[in-house]
């Protein structure tokens, strides 16, 4: 399905790119591989089978999410842009390390990043963020430390979200920065109850629910008030999300059985429907003050036996507004704004998981598609690092050891990773797209690329009937999934299944914010082939 007329997004006529590109080789192990040059062709299995490399994982490493249908990928080819090659042949990357790479690895900002930190011996630097303050007395041009990369962070986060002040936490995942989330949303909770209502109120509440003071910390005074054993600050996420395995936020994610199964799960979390009814948060709410719920027959208990939440135990709602491994999925513009409402309404943090989304949606954050301001936002993958961004006044809450990792902040080359891949993305001015930011980029190749994926649609409807997306992100709606992945990746494309598998289920596709209008006539191409084969092979059964 190849692009046969000049096609103009916004004053941008996409194929007159094409005359403009001008990459140099990318070269591995003597390998060379041009971006602007490189075209689809695979001969056999892309990946290879490469028994011996899985058995050797196998045998190294703990199982994880890996499984023998999974592809080998040979380090020692060259990638550029959205193009991958191996012995077989070159073929296109549509998953992007689910996510992990967010513009081209090659990018001229990564390398004179990478060589400011060589040059003045830098790159193997690590220090502890969380002990010690760090800074340059001299500074030292094209490096950069945590509290700049927090301060660039803040600062966009603040233009977007109406002047809000912001605070960012730092630390080395999506997990990590969700985990962070989750524990400053419950120590302000906590903090402010205690302010609200006092220590003897909140000791009728830990009384009422059967919780005891923890003894051996009579003599520790800092903090100063009584430690108890289990705080009971409730965070609400939402049916088929997905937030990370580690244990505090796997009590949000519920995108499939093998990620739950057989781990232990904290009672203060609870779930609702993503894009159902505003009233499946609303109806879990008791407004009633907390000192009229003890008051009642029952008390706080009762409230909580009966599936409601008591609204001065309520910390925060969580969600992606772009569901991952949920299916890729978009929230519905009218059941957020009214969620957003009823959290604002019930003084209910709003936090928001923008760890797949976060500079692929055309917007920084996919959240400021829906016009409103979250409280709690955290990002990782295509950032790099993890970071929490919160809105300032919390900090208030966080008493000095609330919360810590080793290397957050302290892996310089990470930090300058990052640094440079947020500050390319959202200002650098590309001569090949006519001095448009990535982000403006990835708006018009995601118009783009839904004009190319309707036409695509619309040839094979049985089999690919739906789609939907925003900027880089697109969750395809396809029959016979696990036979489309198997035969993209023979064909050349590199696939990635989300959701639930059924009769119809979901891919995802993935385009790099400096995508080239080239990729993506490329991709439809192989996704045409693909689509056709597998249709002809179901003709014939």
């Amino acid at each position: 399905m190849k692009a046969t007329e000049n096609i103009v997004i916004d004053g941008y006529d996409l194929l007159a790119e094409n005359a403009r590109l001008a990459f140099p080789d990318h070269v591995t192990c003597g390998r060379t591989l041009n971006r602007g040059t490189a075209t689809v062709s695979v001969d056999g299995t892309a990946h290879g089978e490469h028994a011996d490399v899985k058995a050797e994982h196998a045998r190294q490493i703990f199982p994880n999410t890996i499984d023998p249908h999974c592809p080998v990928i040979d380090l020692s080819w060259p990638t550029a842009g959205m193009f991958v090659s191996s012995s077989a042949g070159t073929y296109l990357d549509c998953y992007q390390g689910v996510a992990q790479k967010l513009i081209d690895e090659r990018h001229p900002a990564f390398e004179s990043a990478v060589k400011a930190l060589a040059d003045n011996h830098l790159a193997f630097r690590r220090e502890i963020n969380t002990d010690d303050f760090v800074h340059f007395g001299d500074p030292i041009e094209g490096v950069h430390t945590s509290q700049e990369l927090a301060a660039m962070m803040n600062a966009l986060a603040a233009e977007r979200f109406g002047g809000q002040a912001f605070r960012t936490f730092f630390s080395n995942s999506g997990a990590e920065a969700g985990e962070a989330a989750i524990k400053l949303a419950q120590i302000h909770a906590y903090k402010g109850f205690v302010k609200r209502h006092g220590a003897d109120v909140l000791a009728k509440l830990m009384a009422d629910l059967g919780i005891e003071i923890m003894p051996g910390f009579e003599d520790d005074t800092r903090p100063p008030e009584p430690l108890y054993r289990d705080y009971p600050f409730f965070v609400l996420g939402c049916e088929q999300a997905f937030h990370g395995r580690t244990l505090g936020v796997l009590n949000l994610t519920a995108s499939k059985k093998a990620q739950r199964l057989g781990f232990g799960m904290s009672r203060w979390f609870r779930h609702v429907p993503f894009n159902g009814r505003v009233e499946d948060l609303t109806e879990l709410i008791d407004t009633r003050p907390i000192t009229e719920i003890l008051a009642s027959p029952g008390g706080v208990h009762g409230v909580i036996a009966a599936g409601k939440i008591p609204v001065d135990l309520a910390a925060m709602f969580c969600l992606e507004v772009y569901q991952g491994e949920g299916g890729y999925r978009l929230a519905d513009k009218r059941w957020l704004r009214a969620v957003a409402a009823a959290c604002d309404e019930h003084e209910i943090l709003l936090g928001v998981d923008e760890v797949q989304s976060f500079g692929r949606t055309g917007r920084l954050f996919a959240v400021e598609h829906y016009g409103i301001a979250p409280d709690v936002i955290w990002v990782s993958k295509g950032a790099v690092v993890g970071m929490t961004l919160a809105c300032a006044g919390l900090a208030a809450d966080c008493h000095v050891g609330w919360h810590s990792n080793t290397f957050g902040g302290g892996k310089l080359f990470d930090v300058n990773m990052a640094y440079t891949t947020v500050d390319t993305l959202v200002n650098h001015a590309d001569p090949l797209f006519e001095q448009r930011t990535y982000l403006q980029n990835s708006c018009i190749k995601g118009e783009y690329m839904r004009m190319r994926l309707a036409d695509l649609s619309a040839c094979h409807g049985d089999l690919f009937p739906e789609f939907s997306g925003l900027g880089g992100l697109w969750g395809l709606t396809v029959r016979y999934r696990e036979e489309i992945v198997e035969t993209g990746w023979r064909m050349g494309a590199k696939l990635l299944g989300c959701g639930r598998a059924g009769e119809l289920s979901r891919l995802r596709i993935i385009l790099l914010a400096d995508v080239l209008t080239r990729e993506i006539d490329q991709l439809v191409e192989v996704l045409d082939r693909v689509f056709t084969e597998v249709e002809s092979k179901h003709a014939e059964l």
